[in-house]
């Protein structure tokens, strides 16, 4: 498997931002909720906000040898409804270049059963997207994953349901964002990244 090197994001890199207050309001294993005020970049001091902290994530694109790409049809159970998706998931441990590429490649392995096929397939970095930055500090690293081999049946986490894998062509995945069977950000985000960087 070859992974180019890829940046990782660091909070506050821009200058001039800083948080001067932080008090934690709801923690569990999922999510924490901060209380927080920051110095921005443009001079305002001391400005109050309510952060939702949620681990990092990883989101992959899988590509077969012919092109298709792998998607999976999972349960979402805050919007109660099964989106087509591309494959997904959380960083478990502290964010480093080694455990986002140990993520992506699980994630092809639990949640469609697919692998990366020989030596010269590459795990494709496309930088990183924030799902919904006004409430959240989650951050998604993006990568295709090609070519892929199906080796097994999804095999999904306790909390998660997958009902169905499907391969689908550049051209069906355009129709099904184009008629909003695709509403999900994560696979939004990273088909558009590899839609600007000329990819199918």
């Amino acid at each position: 498997m070859q992974v180019p090197e890829f940046e990782l994001y660091t909070p506050a890199a821009e200058p001039g931002w800083r948080k001067t207050r932080s008090e934690i309001a709801f923690e569990n294993p999922h999510v924490s909720v901060e209380r927080a005020s920051f110095d921005t970049a443009s001079g305002r001091k001391d400005v109050p906000w309510m952060v939702v902290q949620r681990k990092a994530a990883v989101a992959v694109a899988p590509m077969l040898v012919d092109g298709r790409f792998v998607m999976v049809h999972q349960e979402r159970l805050p919007v109660m409804q099964t989106m087509w998706e591309f494959p997904a998931g959380q960083i478990d441990t502290e964010v480093t270049r080694e455990s986002i590429i140990h993520t992506a490649v699980n994630e092809l392995r639990e949640e469609c059963g697919c692998a990366l096929d020989g030596e010269n397939a590459t795990l494709q970095p496309l930088g990183w997207y924030f799902p919904s930055q006004g409430f959240t500090d989650e951050v998604v690293y993006l990568f295709t994953a090609k070519p892929v081999c199906v080796v097994s049946r999804p095999e999904p986490d306790g909390s998660e349901h997958i009902s169905d894998v499907r391969f689908v062509s550049a051209g069906e995945l355009r129709g099904m964002i184009a008629a909003n069977a695709i509403t999900n950000a994560l696979s939004l985000a990273l088909y558009a990244r590899i839609a600007a960087q000329g990819l199918p």
